[in-house]
């Protein structure tokens, strides 16, 4: 125990490191909320894509998994992200599609009107005041 503390050096540790796995974890809220507006704003903006589409599941650069597509084998999933040749083959998975594909079985169920008059204007689904009719594919 120091003369600047009643706590113990071990204490002390657990604090800071609490401290820190708290701080990662407020740090990955924060690019999550900025990535999902981006994604967001992708897709009013284009209209329909995967960006836009409840199967889809992304938390990286413009790419992500499409659960409509169903399970493929782990070479399609490769294939999937642009690799014709790997050492390597996952187990088998989800495809990957880029955030401005559009396929098919697009959806869209989710009530947009439930959110921030605020965030909507910035992704901009505002027009005139009020909330745009869902996107179509262009």
């Amino acid at each position: 125990m120091s003369r600047f503390t009643r706590f113990s050096a071990d204490e002390i540790e657990r604090r800071r490191l609490a401290s820190v796995a708290e701080m990662k974890a407020r740090d990955r809220a924060e690019f999550d909320r900025r990535y999902q507006e981006a994604c967001d704003t992708e897709y009013w903006r284009y209209g329909q894509c995967c960006a836009g589409c409840d199967h889809w599941r992304s938390d990286m650069g413009w790419s992500g998994q499409c659960a409509a597509a169903g399970i493929v084998s782990g070479k399609d999933v490769m294939q999937s992200i642009g690799a014709i040749w790997s050492s390597y083959t996952p187990p088998p998975g989800l495809p990957y599609t880029r955030q401005d594909f559009h396929c098919g079985k697009f959806i869209d169920t989710f009530d947009w009107s439930t959110l921030d008059p605020d965030y909507l204007t910035r992704i901009g689904a505002v027009r005139d005041g009020s909330l745009r009719p869902k996107p179509t594919h262009p």
